[in-house]
């Protein structure tokens, strides 16, 4: 698929948040759902999305820097979510393939691929950045 979106500055900001916790999560995944059902989204396209982002956001919290940054935007075509982490980065940017059932992880950003219609991963030593983002 082509990339639906440019990234999180190209389109105007829904709401930015910030991830601490586990309260901070039910937050979220109540933001992403209102915002993708209020743009017009499928009820199971919005559960797809809501778990692809949950997965991501625990995924700064328990591997990242123990916080994140969740910017939702949007646009005619698209919702965008960027979950953004401080943490030391990814060793290897994960593939696309489902991990060996004896592996310790790597689910949740699998599962978040099969989910949405773009995924991007970008990692370095400062953080970590996922772009995910739904057709409308």
């Amino acid at each position: 698929m082509d990339r639906p979106v440019d990234g999180p500055d190209h389109f105007p900001v829904v709401a930015t948040m910030r991830v601490h916790g586990a309260d901070d999560l039910v937050r979220a995944r109540r933001l992403v759902a209102t915002t993708a059902a209020g743009l017009g989204l499928g009820a199971d396209r919005i559960e797809q999305f809501t778990i692809a982002v949950n997965e991501v956001a625990t995924n700064a919290l328990v591997h990242g820097s123990g916080n994140g940054t969740i910017t939702v935007t949007s646009s005619e075509t698209a919702i965008t979510v960027e979950v953004r982490d401080h943490g030391a980065g990814l060793g290897a940017t994960p593939g696309p393939d489902m991990p060996h059932p004896t592996d310790i992880g790597g689910r949740g950003l699998w599962l978040a691929r099969q989910f949405c219609d773009h995924l991007e991963i970008s990692s370095s030593t400062s953080g970590t950045t996922v772009l995910l983002a739904m057709r409308l």
